[in-house]
């Protein structure tokens, strides 16, 4: 029987990398316009669209908390974003041995998301065009699983 992999998931827009400040909000790092996902060490920020449709996924092990993004150069704040903490993590050497039955959002090393077949999907027959997804480590950091 073939092993099931997880689908990394990322953005096909340019994101800026973002750095979360003490009192929460997420300073913009590149003078990019914010897009509707962004992820990156500690966070998974998506437009709130995005997020009710995880919410009515049922996908399970994941908490929702509206985000404020900053713009230190105009000195703006920006809503429209929520972050998604996701509590289901593995390591790089347990890829092969996941469950990953029913929609499941999951994260490597607090940096890297992925998503079960299930999920990957659902989210393919969505309007949220700009998401792609590599199987495994295909394509993911040049290496392969």
């Amino acid at each position: 029987m073939p092993v099931s992999l997880p689908f990394h998931v990322s953005c096909g827009l340019d994101a800026p990398r973002l750095y979360q400040l003490r009192d929460g909000r997420f300073q913009l790092i590149d003078q990019i316009p914010a897009t509707p996902f962004m992820s990156g060490y500690r966070y998974l920020i998506v437009e709130e669209a995005l997020a009710a449709f995880l919410a009515d996924c049922g996908v399970e092990r994941v908490r929702y908390e509206p985000a404020i993004l900053f713009d230190r150069a105009s000195g703006t704040e920006h809503g429209g974003h929520v972050q998604v903490h996701v509590n289901q993590f593995f390591a790089s050497g347990d890829i092969k041995d996941l469950a990953l039955d029913g929609p499941r959002i999951l994260t490597m090393n607090d940096t890297a998301y992925f998503v079960s077949l299930d999920l990957k999907r659902q989210l393919e027959r969505s309007p949220f065009a700009y998401l792609r997804f590599t199987e495994g480590f295909t394509g993911f950091a040049g290496i392969a699983a």
